[in-house]
């Protein structure tokens, strides 16, 4: 027969035994709750980069102001879109109404419309090329070229009405006569190639002061125009923003010709330096800090 002692002792263990299994559902519970939340945050983060954050455009709109801007082109409308990579139609479209909803007098694409090595159906092809013929018909349109764009990138562009600079420039009248200038950069050349046409445009336009345009794809290459000619306003695209941006300041990725100029906007002297987030993802197929954007500019003479 068991002492009192040692009975005491057996219920003095079950009972520490009891609290000890307690104490184990409570970890348990607490484990179970926090990897639950853990997964409702990763399946939350990963629906709002892949899906949401993809296909959400914004547009960035500013007004700016210049003294060398024609009277008759007060009030001047710029929309630039670029980087499309062609994969979604719904965004294409949602892309589309917002431009024509502003109306623009002047419209810029600069640069990769379809995604790398991509062969487009014929389907798709016809598709893509039908939504941007729905571009406002009023607007002027001209592209540079990115590196993604093939044969077939530059066909649809042109049969969509764009007139595409491939280190070119050209020349925007208005009705009394006066003119402002778009130069358009191909910056799948090398340096040699583009320094010599600046410096020829340079030559011919030496004693002129035009409110003048300047588009490219690789942001970078600004830094071999701004030496050689003046800029008022310049457009790139390229980077994404890095697609995966930290507090939108920080791009996680950076990409070759998009190294040095990473954010939206730069004011380089006397440039104004727009650089687009583009449209479709090319790095990633997912977006943070980066969403898709078109960029609208109201231009006003200033006296």
């Amino acid at each position: 027969m068991k002492s009192r002692i040692e009975l005491n002792e057996e219920k003095q263990i079950a009972i520490d035994e009891e609290k000890q299994k307690e104490k184990n559902k409570k970890i348990l519970k607490r484990i179970l709750k926090i990897v639950l939340i853990l997964f409702i945050f990763i399946t939350c983060f990963c629906l709002y980069t892949i899906h949401i954050a993809t296909t959400s455009l914004i547009v960035k709109e500013d007004q700016i102001k210049s003294d060398k801007l024609p009277t008759d082109l007060n009030g001047l409308k710029i929309v630039q879109f670029s980087d499309l990579h062609f994969q979604n139609k719904d965004l294409l479209e949602d892309v589309i109404n917002n431009i024509n909803l502003r109306k623009p007098d002047i419209l810029f694409f600069t640069g990769d419309l379809l995604k790398e090595d991509e062969d487009l159906s014929t389907e798709n092809r016809t598709e893509l090329l039908n939504e941007l013929k729905k571009l406002d018909s009023n607007a002027l349109k001209y592209a540079v070229l990115g590196e993604t764009d093939n044969d077939v990138a530059k066909a649809i562009l042109i049969d969509a009405g764009f007139e595409i600079l491939d280190n070119q420039s050209k020349f925007i009248y208005t009705n009394s006569n006066e003119r402002i200038s778009v130069i358009g950069i191909n910056t799948n050349q090398d340096q040699k190639s583009i320094e010599s046409f600046l410096n020829t445009y340079k030559e011919s336009n030496q004693n002129t002061n035009y409110f003048t345009i300047l588009l490219l794809h690789k942001p970078d290459y600004i830094d071999y125009v701004l030496p050689i000619i003046n800029v008022d306003l310049a457009f790139a695209g390229h980077s994404h923003l890095g697609e995966l941006n930290l507090f939108g300041l920080y791009p996680v990725t950076k990409k070759d010709g998009a190294t040095k100029y990473t954010r939206d906007f730069y004011q380089l002297e006397n440039t104004r330096f727009y650089i687009s987030s583009g449209i479709g993802t090319d790095l990633y197929d997912f977006r943070l800090g980066a969403r898709p954007s078109i960029t609208y500019l109201r231009v006003v003479k200033e006296v």
